[in-house]
């Protein structure tokens, strides 16, 4: 199922679809990516170390668990029809009406370009306009300064510590926790501005 599609000209078409497990490889590849690990996986203290490298049978659990837990909403980032992330939302509530939604950009080349806001957007809409959500947060770690910026523009406002992230280097990072409520992407979806020539279809 296809959540909608935004065109960013001249050359990028931006779809998000549902993550399934042919996408494997890919999802594997952004796993040995310690990168993109360091950004996205939050552990709770030393102990968590151990996680890293993570394993093929660790990556697959991982994947599975975007894929088929119920409380999850994963959807796969395609640029040009190229999966280049994913996308989401997890402890997804439908009766209080609640989610966190999570991003990743696997494919490195497709960072800083736009590419990243034109999905959370996107993504916004799915939660608030086809799950009728009135409430989304996001964590993201304190030096993730081009995220916190790019979550702030879009209307996502700062709630306090939710934690702490343990690195490689033995350095200890506050997790930030955001949020935005249903009335204001409301508000703000139109002020959004993204990248020259994206536009955001309606669901």
């Amino acid at each position: 199922m296809d959540v909608a599609i935004i065109n960013i000209v001249p050359s990028f078409q931006i779809r998000l679809r549902e993550l399934c497990s042919a996408d494997e490889n890919r999802v594997f590849k952004w796993l040995a990516d310690p990168y993109l690990v360091q950004l996205t996986f939050v552990a709770p203290g030393p102990g968590g170390l151990q996680m890293l490298p993570f394993t093929g049978e660790m990556a697959r659990q991982y994947l599975d668990i975007l894929i088929y837990d119920k409380s999850r909403k994963s959807f796969a980032i395609e640029v040009n029809n190229n999966h280049v992330g994913n996308i989401g939302l997890k402890q997804y509530n439908s009766v209080q009406k609640t989610s966190e939604c999570f991003i990743e950009i696997g494919e490195g080349e497709y960072r800083g370009r736009g590419v990243g806001t034109a999905a959370m957007c996107m993504l916004l809409d799915y939660g608030f306009l086809s799950l009728e959500l009135e409430e989304i947060r996001l964590e993201v770690l304190e030096f993730n300064y081009v995220a916190i910026r790019v979550y702030e523009r879009i209307g996502f406002a700062p709630t306090g510590l939710t934690g702490w992230h343990y690195d490689c280097h033995k350095q200890y990072w506050r997790v930030l926790g955001m949020k935005i409520a249903a009335e204001r992407w409301t508000a703000k979806r139109q002020q959004v501005k993204l990248s020259s020539g994206v536009s955001i279809n309606s669901l």
